[in-house]
Order: structure tokens, then sequence, then C-alpha cells
């Protein structure tokens, strides 16, 4: 797998206009409704500044977090240092959530490791201000900043806060809908690389009841639920799997997108068990693009969690080992120790599982597949 982290190619998209429209009250309305959706994202990245939006911080930083939604550091930058400064509390709240997930898209450094942590405690500092000064604004801004604060102390190693931030926001029926979702995901997340995988299926269902409306968020919550499901109960995601192919829930891609990678990923678990060679370097490819997809620490814990579990679940605890090993190393190579730490744990309870006597094949096994399929890179 990759060590580093790149801007992807847009994906899921609808073609680019011609001619951009701008950012009207109506898209605004919606963002403050519903939150940050992958529908408004979409609707924001192709959207464009008035000459008056350009004076407003909160327009920008929404523009800002819709961009590095797609990895566009670039046009992020270009919302980010300009225009008049920061005045309320949600306007600092929005600005620095953007700021600090486009920290999180620099090349890891020991810069950008001090960037992070700078504005996550600037994030936590403004978490403790109750001042409301633009209501119709002030929970898209909460919800934005914990998310983002969450992001910060997760990566810090600090995990009992970042699920605490998460838990006010999923459990605070004033936020948005989108919010609460994406804050339900990263809890599941969490709980799954504790080992609490109950906990984290609990989490993806409110969230999936929550998802009903909002588009694409639908489909990739209920392939992370067959995903946890697989290790719970094969009989049962199979099924899930079987109808969320035939389309009951809807259309999906199965060419591009996350939704398409994370269905291969699935289908090759379901299906084709034990893997064979190529199924095996299929499957990193998947999971390489799985995740650059986001920068997001918790994103990646529950990606690599999910089809660790997964893998054990299909008797491939050898792959499943060395998915963990990997993602271990490269997330610390991308100085997110947190959740490389909770990734360790999870490997000490699979050598832990196996004993000596199981866990030194293991090893060898794992050792001469990573030589194959290093062969046909």
């Amino acid at each position: 797998m990759s060590s580093g982290t790149a801007a992807l190619p847009i994906a899921e998209q609808s073609p680019t206009p011609t001619t951009a429209d701008f950012v009207d009250d109506v898209l605004l309305g919606r963002c403050r409704e519903l939150g940050l959706t992958e529908s408004t994202l979409r609707a924001l990245r192709h959207s464009q500044l008035s000459s008056a939006q350009r004076a407003s911080a909160t327009v920008r930083s929404i523009l800002a977090l819709a961009a590095l939604s797609r990895g566009d550091g670039t046009r992020a930058d270009e919302l980010l240092t300009s225009g008049k400064p920061v005045r309320s509390i949600e306007e600092r709240r929005l600005w620095l959530a953007a700021s600090l997930y486009r920290a999180c898209w620099l090349t890891p450094s020991a810069a950008a490791s001090d960037e992070i942590s700078r504005l996550t405690q600037a994030l936590g500092n403004v978490s403790t201000e109750t001042d409301v000064e633009q209501p119709a604004l002030a929970e898209l801004a909460h919800g934005c900043a914990a998310l983002a604060y969450a992001e910060g102390l997760l990566r810090a190693t600090d995990v009992g806060a970042a699920r605490n931030q998460l838990e006010l926001v999923a459990n605070d029926d004033r936020q948005p809908r989108g919010v609460v979702v994406v804050a339900r995901m990263l809890l599941a997340a969490i709980e799954v690389g504790v080992g609490r995988s109950d906990l984290a299926l609990g989490h993806i269902q409110v969230a999936l009841h929550a998802s009903a409306g909002l588009g694409p968020e639908d489909r990739l919550l209920r392939l992370l639920l067959v995903g946890l499901l697989f290790a719970e109960n094969r009989r049962l995601a199979r099924a899930m799997l079987d109808d969320v192919i035939a389309g009951r829930y809807g259309a999906i891609s199965t060419e591009q997108g996350t939704v398409a990678h994370l269905l291969r990923v699935l289908r090759l678990l379901a299906q084709h068990c034990p893997l064979e060679l190529e199924h095996t370097v299929e499957l990193r490819r998947d999971l390489r693009w799985l995740l650059g997809r986001h920068v997001s620490a918790a994103w990646s814990l529950l990606i690599v969690s999910v089809l660790a579990s997964a893998l054990v679940a299909a008797d491939e605890t050898c792959e499943a080992y060395d998915v963990l090993v990997q993602s271990a190393a490269e997330l610390r190579c991308r100085r997110i120790d947190g959740v490389a730490d909770l990734i360790d744990r999870q490997l000490a309870t699979l050598r832990g599982q196996l004993g000596p006597d199981g866990f030194e094949p293991l090893l060898r096994e794992a050792q001469r597949r990573r030589r194959l399929r290093a062969s046909k890179d």
C-alpha cells in the first residue's frame, strides 16, 4: 500500500458545467438544514462566489470544505487565504474546521503535524464558547467544528476525548442530520477499532435510519453495515449484499467512487474466499483507493477494521493480519499515531487468539503472499 495520501480524481460526480452557478440562498439553506451531505457537497463544488459572497468567511469556509471533500487543496487554499477577517463564533468554528481538514491533506511532516496540533487546540478553545452570534448557522458550525476537533484528537491518540466529542454531536437532536450521520459513522470506527463491533453495528444502524432521503450516504452505510455483519452473521451479510447489488435500495455505481470500490471488496469476500493471488491483488488496490479517498483518521480506521474483521470471518486470517500490519505502518508514516495504536491493538488480539503455534505459520504465509503480490505489481 502507498505510504502517501494524494488527492484522487473526482468520481461519482455529474459532468462539469460550462458555466458554474453562483452559490444561492437555497443551497446555503440546505447546508444549514441537512449539513454538508454528499449531494450538497457536489453542488457546492460546481459553485462560484458572487462579489458579495467573497467577503463572507462563512461561505468561503463551506466551499473550502466542499473542495477538500475531493482533495482539492489548491481551491481550498484560494478560499481560506482571502477575504475579511473571521468575526463571529460561527465563522471561527467553520474556518478552523476547514483549516484543520486542509492541514490533514498536507504532505506528512513535523510542520504539518504541528499545524494540526495548533488547529486542534484552537478548535478546543472555541468548543467551550457558548455565545451564539448567527443563530441560523449555529448548529452546522458547531457540528462541523466538533467533527474536526474529534479528528485532531484521534490523530493525537486521545481516543476517549475524540469519542466524547462525537457522542455530543450524535446525541444532539438540533444537529443537521448529515452531521449526525458522519458522527455516528466515525463513532462506529472507534468502537470497531477497540473491539466493540456490537456498538459499531448500533451506530451504523442509527446512522442508516437518519440518512433516509440524504442520497448517496444511504448506500455507503448499507455497505458498511454489510461489512460489519460479515464478522457477526455471514449469511445475513451476504443476503443484504445481494439486495444492494440487485438495486433494492436504488441504483448503485459499480465502476467508480467510494461505494463502487467498497462494493467490489465486499463481493470478493462474499464470493471468492479463499482468495486467489489475483483476488488479493485486486482487494489491495481497492483498499489503497479507499484509504486515499479521505484523509480522515477515523475513516482509515473504519475501512481497515471492517475489512480485517470480514477477512477473519471468511477464514482469511493471514490476509487480515497482513492488512493490519501494513495499514498500521502506513498510518504511522502519515503521523496518524492514534489510529495506528488502535490497529496495533487489533493485531495483539489476533495474535492472542492464534497463540504461538498458530501465529508463526501465519507469519510465514503472510511473507510468502507479500512476495507473490510484489511480483505482480
